[in-house]
Order: C-alpha cells, then structure tokens, then sequence
C-alpha cells in the first residue's frame, strides 16, 4: 500500500543498507494489524532520520542537480531560475525545500531523456569529425604503406571503414541534426546547447573550418608541384619522371 511505497522510497533515499530492508521485510507478514502498527513504527523512524539528515540529502539533491545541468549543458540563466538552489540558511532547510530540489530533479531528468536522441548523434559525428582530420594525417603518411603481408591488408582495411564513414555516416548525421535541431528550436523555443555551445552554430563553424583546410592543402599541393617543375633536380620530381 502506500505506507510500504513511502517506506521503500525513504529506504533509497536515506541509504538505508539492504541487510536491514530484509530484516524489517522479514517481521512483518499478512495485512494484519501487527504488520501495520509495524509499518508506522518504521515510517516513524525514517521519518525521524530523514529530519536529521536534511542537510546530507538537499547537499546529495544539489550534487545530482549540477550533474544534470552539465548533461543537459544548462545556461546560466536556467540554473539561476530554480532559484531553491541558492537557499544557504539550514534553518530553511525542510520536507518542502527537500520536495522541490526533488521535483526540479525529475524535470531536467525528463529534458536529458528528451535530449538523448539527439546527444548520442551529435556524439557520433563528433566521433567521425575527429577521424576524418586522423584520415587526413594518416594519408600524407606514404610509410604507412611499406608495412607486409596480413599488417598491410589490415591498415587498408581499416583506412577503408574511416573513409566510408566519413563519406557516408558524416553527412547522414548532418542531415539529420539539421532536421532535428531546428525542430528543437521551434519546440523548445531555445537552441540545442552541446558542451556549452549552439550545435547548429558548431556544425557551419566546422563546415566552414573543413572548407579553408581543403583549399589551403589544395593550394600547398599546386605551390608544391610548380616549385617542381622550376627545380627538376629535386628527387621527388625525377621520381615522378620515372
């Protein structure tokens, strides 16, 4: 009933070792008279040590707050507005203060779980982006390509899957964080925050970042070769000859 929910929750609450929640489960039997004056007493009690610890479990509350408002990369604005937060004084300290830190709890709980879809995409290109410039490193590296046998098959197999990855998997995420995070914007009537910063400000900055590092190579390579062609003795262009 909702005398055992209430004792089952306060037994998480207050940590209260299992050993104990089984010896206390084990007295009681039925829904006799003896099990409910059991219960009251037990309540009595947690109710009892929840008072003395009111300033442990609202400190606990505030911890998994700040956890929450780092998940869910929180402005300072937002986290200003609970303002229950900032109550220093333990003389206020009580079930109701207690009650709202909890409530706020389960509000940014339900915006992480909101915000899980997008997150895990977001974390996956980011993963793809740092390959793509690992890629790039890795094939200006011709070394790579004098290793035998099963080691060299296994290199190329593996450059194959970050190609295809960057080729395939990077601007379907794109695609889709585009969708998704207007959709947030529209809904939430705030941008989608990742590590602080507007993703959808984060990806064109990268799109733009990718752009010039792809012309400034191309230009590298065309200054490159004329620098070649008017010094044919260089080694690399007789090779090329060859």
């Amino acid at each position: 009933g909702e005398m055992g929910a209430e004792i089952a929750t306060l037994w998480e609450k207050l940590h209260v070792p299992e050993e104990e929640q089984r010896t206390f489960a084990k007295s009681v039997k039925g829904l006799g008279m003896d099990t409910i004056r059991k219960g009251e007493v037990e309540l009595g009690r947690l109710l009892e040590l929840k008072a003395a610890m009111m300033g442990r479990l609202i400190d606990e509350a505030r911890d998994e707050i700040e956890r929450l408002w780092e998940d869910t990369s929180a402005t300072v604005s937002q986290r200003s507005a609970f303002r229950a937060f900032s109550i220093a004084d333990e003389n206020r300290y009580s079930d109701e203060l207690l009650a709202e830190h909890d409530a706020y709890i389960q509000h940014l709980q339900r915006r992480y779980e909101q915000m899980q879809p997008i997150l895990k995409v977001i974390t996956k290109r980011e993963d793809i982006i740092r390959e793509r410039m690992e890629y790039e490193e890795l094939q200006k590296d011709p070394t790579r390509l004098q290793q035998r046998g099963s080691a060299l098959t296994k290199q190329l197999m593996k450059e194959e899957k970050i190609a295809r990855r960057i080729k395939k998997d990077l601007p379907k995420a794109t695609d889709y964080l585009e969708r998704k995070l207007r959709e947030w914007r529209k809904t939430h009537d705030e941008p989608f925050l990742y590590d602080g910063e507007v993703y959808l400000d984060v990806m064109h900055r990268q799109q733009e970042e990718w752009k010039s590092y792809k012309e400034n190579e191309m230009a590298l390579k065309l200054a490159k070769r004329q620098e070649q062609k008017k010094n044919p003795s260089d080694p690399s262009y007789n090779a090329k000859l060859l």
